[in-house]
Formats: structure tokens, C-alpha cells, sequence
């Protein structure tokens, strides 16, 4: 499997400004061991069209892939901030946008459904692929929550990136694997416990795992001694 970072893991060092986009994409480069990065929307200064070129070729000549932008806001947003959303993955060279759904208090299912339709009918036109993530007390916080979302969409633009520890108990990883397009491991929790999970469950998943942090307490300087203890590193 492939590593990619994910921004949210440094949002602490983001918002005290230690650091730069462009900083965090060196850092992330300078690792043997980090193959890609998932952008957080909330870390672009600008979202302007030379500064998402700046970005982009900046992936290019670091070495480094972008596979996802992150945006928890993106089903309930309104539909100019959908679209602004997907442009910036798509300027970037994202294939993926990565949404958690929206809390049980946030919407009523209706609500999320009627949402679902305007995303993925957007997400279709910019050729980017919705990711769904799950979470606890979420309209995704199990797999048949997640399969459900998924037929109610009824579109090939929106797949999953599970977080398989943080699926509701009794739920199957296994079931999602079929549509997953990334898997998502959070470095607080229990590393080989989702390794274990992944290889009973996920048996020839060879895409990318995606590295976040809840509390985004991460430094620059844990890249490379995070990613190469990752029990996620092919062996």
C-alpha cells in the first residue's frame, strides 16, 4: 500500500503558523516513505488560479502525488461552495474530494439525500470522485450507513474512504472494499490493530492508506519517523 498525508494532521502547526502549504508539501517530499498528499481545504491561503498552479507544480517537481483534497463541509455546503470545492481539486490535480457526512443533528436524512443528488451531479461534471468518509454519529458511521448513502446517490461519482477503526461495531469493512478508492488510518489509534483489519477484510487492497491526525497535533518533523514505523508500509 501507498502513504499519503493528510494536511488536517498539522492543523495545529498550520493555525500557530509554523508552517506553509509549501512547507508541509517539501516536508512531505523530503520523505522516502510519503507517496502522496490529501490537502485540507481549510489550509489554502488562497484559492486563486496562480496560486493553485503554484501548487500544482510544486507537486510535480517535489515528486509527490496529489490524490485528495479534504472538505468535512462539502454535502451541506451550498451548491457556488460545492463547486469552488471541486475546483480546487481539480486545479490541483486531485482525483478525489474526501467528505465525512454530516452529523445526525446537522440534517435530517432527507435533507442529506436531496444534498447527495446536487453533489454528485457536480462532482460528475468536474470529473472528480466524491470519497465518502465515515465517522461516529454520522449519517456514515457504519457500513450499511455508508451502502445506504451509496444507492441513495446511485452515482459512480461518489465511492468510499473508509476508517475502519472507527466503524460502528458489527460493521464490515469488507463490504465497502469493493468501492473504496482510499482507506484512512488515524496515527493516534491502534496501528496493528487496523493493519490486522485491513489484510482480513481488505485482502488485495493495494491503493493508498491516507494518515490523519483527530487532533492534528503533528509536526513536520514526525513525517518520517511516523511513516516508517506505519505498519501500512509494504512489507
Amino acid at each position: 500500500m501507498k502513504i499519503a498525508w493528510a494536511s488536517s494532521a498539522f492543523a495545529a502547526a498550520f493555525a500557530r503558523g509554523e508552517c506553509t502549504q509549501l512547507e508541509w508539501l517539501d516536508a512531505c517530499a523530503r520523505s522516502a516513505l510519503c507517496d502522496g498528499v490529501a490537502f485540507d481545504r481549510a489550509h489554502f491561503p488562497r484559492s486563486d488560479a496562480d496560486y493553485l498552479a503554484q501548487i500544482k507544480k510544486a507537486t510535480v517537481d517535489l515528486r509527490v502525488t496529489p490524490l485528495a483534497t479534504l472538505d468535512d463541509g462539502f454535502f451541506l455546503a451550498s451548491r457556488s461552495e460545492k463547486e469552488e470545492s471541486l475546483r480546487i481539486a481539480l486545479t490541483v490535480g486531485a482525483p478525489l474530494l474526501v467528505a465525512r457526512a454530516p452529523g445526525l443533528a446537522a440534517c435530517t436524512y432527507p435533507e442529506l439525500a436531496a444534498a447527495l443528488g446536487e453533489a454528485t451531479g457536480l462532482a460528475k461534471a468536474a470529473n472528480i470522485t466524491i470519497a465518502l468518509r465515515n465517522a461516529p454519529d454520522t449519517h456514515a458511521s457504519s457500513d450499511a450507513d455508508c451502502k445506504r448513502l451509496a444507492k441513495e446517490a446511485d452515482s459512480a461519482w461518489l465511492r468510499f474512504a473508509p476508517e475502519p477503526l472507527r466503524l460502528d461495531a458489527g460493521s464490515s469493512l469488507a463490504t465497502l472494499v469493493g468501492k473504496s478508492v482510499a482507506l484512512v488510518h488515524d496515527i493516534g489509534d491502534d496501528a496493528s490493530k487496523a493493519r490486522a483489519l485491513v489484510e482480513r477484510e481488505a485482502k488485495g487492497y493495494h491503493g493508498y492508506v491516507v494518515l490523519d491526525e483527530r487532533r492534528g497535533t503533528c509536526g513536520l518533523g514526525e513525517i518520517d519517523s511516523v511513516t516508517a514505523s506505519s505498519v501500512f508500509r509494504a512489507r
